[in-house]
């Protein structure tokens, strides 16, 4: 079974889904991919080298170039790691964007965003056209931290690119750069220009490359808790499992699969300290952390599905209303709600932490029966999750595997990078790497 998000939403909401959530991780990073993206589209929009949807997949590239940073920097050495410390954010963003985004064919692009020109000029392995694209989002970069950080003017922006071309930037790149003209701060440019907006909005995404974009919201959440992202992933296999055992029909067990997917996304706000603490929280810590909820409906602005959005924000809720955020009771609370719940507090209870191992499946069938007789959980999906929790967990863990084995991956790949010497010894690795299946990513 794929998750499949089938329900309709437009490109303007899926970027604004994008940036309201990488926002609670730092807004410069997103507001700096937003100048970016504009840029690169200003650069391109009148060339005619790419299709329509291809500058709408650059563009989108453009706007996630810096995504490693989230893992990989301190976000307040902006300057220093677009100027210094290339490879670090370069490469793990080119990484991500490989094995958890729709725009895997882009992700030289973002490998390429910090190599000089006269290396990448004479390196026949690479593509020209992912070098033309690394030097657009290097030089559009460039023109955003000069103008944008260091308050630049255009002329003294376009001075300095001009200065280093032939050796950090492309000559060919550089005369592109120098046909554009700002006016303004990039910032007011870029909403004044209603142009820009409606290209980005004017070319429908696929219903598979939207799943695509919301399954790349849960990988981004490993930048703050790796635990989250796994406990994710069992929840939504735990809701598949659970949907079948009730002879759910596919479109229902969809609209539960999507919820499950998209149920912790507001834990990207929570201080990592409190999302990986070691022990029982604090009343004042649980507070916090009850917060993700809230944060998940603003991350959602009103763009997803009701059924879905429902399903997503009321898995913490009990039938007695002594649940949270908004205290609901059984009369409130559909069949779809109340199983994503349940695979929620089973997902929980079977997940290992750094501080203690998974419960024995006996113990989480009498935690599950004792939940029930207190009537804060479903009586009848707790019935069937226990007499078939053994191969729930079971299926669970095999679907799950994949998942895990791509994450030690890419963080071995990412580790044995940086201990090579020299940039072309670290290009080549980074050309030698297999492209995972994607089938492998998700049940």
């Amino acid at each position: 079974m794929q998750v499949q998000y089938t329900k309709a939403i437009n490109n303007e909401s899926i970027l604004d889904i994008i940036r309201r959530f990488c926002n609670y991780i730092d807004p410069r990073l997103t507001e700096h991919g937003s100048h970016v993206s504009y840029i690169v589209f200003r650069m391109l929009k009148d060339s005619g080298k790419f299709s329509k949807e291809e500058l709408r997949n650059i563009c989108f590239v453009a706007q996630l170039h810096d995504v490693g940073a989230y893992k990989t920097e301190e976000i307040s050495r902006m300057i220093q790691f677009e100027t210094k410390d290339v490879w670090d954010h370069s490469f793990y963003g080119y990484l991500f964007i490989r094995y958890f985004s729709p725009l895997k064919d882009l992700a030289y692009a973002v490998l390429l965003h910090h190599i000089n020109w006269d290396f990448l000029e004479n390196e026949s392995s690479l593509d020209p056209v992912m070098k033309d694209l690394g030097q657009l989002i290097h030089i559009a970069d460039r023109i955003d931290v000069l103008m944008s950080l260091q308050k630049c003017t255009w002329e003294e922006t376009l001075s300095f690119l001009k200065k280093d071309q032939g050796t950090v930037y492309a000559p060919h790149i550089v005369e592109q750069a120098g046909k554009l003209s700002f006016k303004n701060s990039i910032e007011e440019e870029c909403k004044m220009d209603s142009q820009f907006n409606d290209f980005l909005t004017g070319i429908p995404l696929s219903g598979e490359d939207i799943t695509d974009y919301l399954k790349m919201l849960v990988f981004i959440i490993d930048f703050r808790s790796h635990h989250t992202v796994t406990h994710t992933i069992t929840t939504t296999s735990i809701s598949y499992e659970l949907g079948k055992l009730l002879s759910y029909p596919d479109e229902r067990l969809n609209v539960i699969l999507c919820g499950a997917l998209l149920h912790d996304l507001g834990k990207i706000a929570v201080p990592v300290e409190i999302l990986e603490y070691p022990g029982k929280l604090s009343r004042q810590a649980m507070n916090i952390m009850r917060t993700h909820v809230d944060y998940t409906e603003e991350i959602f602005g009103g763009s997803i599905d009701e059924a879905v959005a429902r399903i997503a924000l009321r898995h913490h809720e009990k039938l007695n209303g002594s649940g949270y955020p908004k205290g609901l009771s059984a009369k409130d609370l559909s069949k779809e709600e109340r199983l994503v719940a349940i695979a929620d507090i089973i997902s929980a209870l079977t997940g290992t932490r750094s501080y203690k191992d998974t419960y024995p499946t006996e113990k989480i069938k009498t935690l599950l029966e004792g939940m029930k007789n207190d009537q804060l959980v479903d009586p009848d999906i707790v019935s069937i999750a226990v007499m078939h929790l053994d191969c729930i967990l079971d299926t669970t863990d095999v679907r799950c595997r994949p998942i895990l084995h791509i994450y030690e991956k890419l963080n071995k790949e990412y580790q044995y990078l940086l201990e090579l010497p020299s940039d072309e010894e670290k290009l080549r690795f980074s050309l030698s790497i297999k492209q995972p299946e994607k089938a492998s990513l998700w049940p």
